[in-house]
């Protein structure tokens, strides 16, 4: 009876890792999705409403989802508090600060760090191509996650199923 109980247990475990890891995959193309969001958003906001950079991130932290929403209240208190630090410092010092938490890769975090460096500092054109090259990006990474989604979701699933079986054959 125990064997049969640690026997199930096992595989349900087994399971339960393949379909965190297809949740993984899945909420990194949720978070791109509202990353991408929120760049569309701030684009429109520095286009056509023509505001400063605080302002428009406090304008599109009431219309996204946390973490990004947290994130661009953060930055514009940090602008709006005149403490002698750069535009860069001050996004760089808030991906790292807020947005660990997200599901994304170091890699499109390392990009949403870079997006500090050219937006800081820019005329307003500068500053919209900036915003369409990296919607562009994302677009590339959204359309890349999904067929990664697509191939590997089932992938992990069974995967865990077959290593909680496999564990199980060779305990028992």
């Amino acid at each position: 009876m125990l064997k049969i109980l640690g026997s199930t247990l096992i595989i349900l475990s087994g399971t339960c890792m393949g379909m965190k890891a297809s949740e993984h995959l899945f909420l990194q193309n949720e978070g791109l999705k509202k990353l991408k969001k929120m760049i569309v958003l701030l684009r429109g906001e520095i286009k056509y409403n023509h505001t400063y950079l605080s302002q428009a991130f406090e304008h599109v932290s009431n219309k996204i989802s946390d973490p990004f929403s947290g994130f661009l209240l953060f930055v514009s208190e940090k602008l709006n508090e005149n403490s002698g630090k750069s535009f860069q410092e001050i996004w760089k010092e808030s991906v790292r600060e807020k947005l660990q938490i997200i599901d994304l890769t170091a890699i499109h975090l390392k990009k949403i760090e870079e997006l500090g460096d050219t937006i800081g500092f820019l005329d307003t054109d500068m500053q919209i191509a900036t915003f369409d090259l990296f919607i562009e990006q994302l677009d590339h990474d959204i359309e890349e996650n999904n067929q990664k989604l697509k191939d590997n979701s089932k992938l992990y699933k069974c995967l865990g199923l077959m290593g909680g079986i496999l564990v199980v054959l060779i305990i028992v």
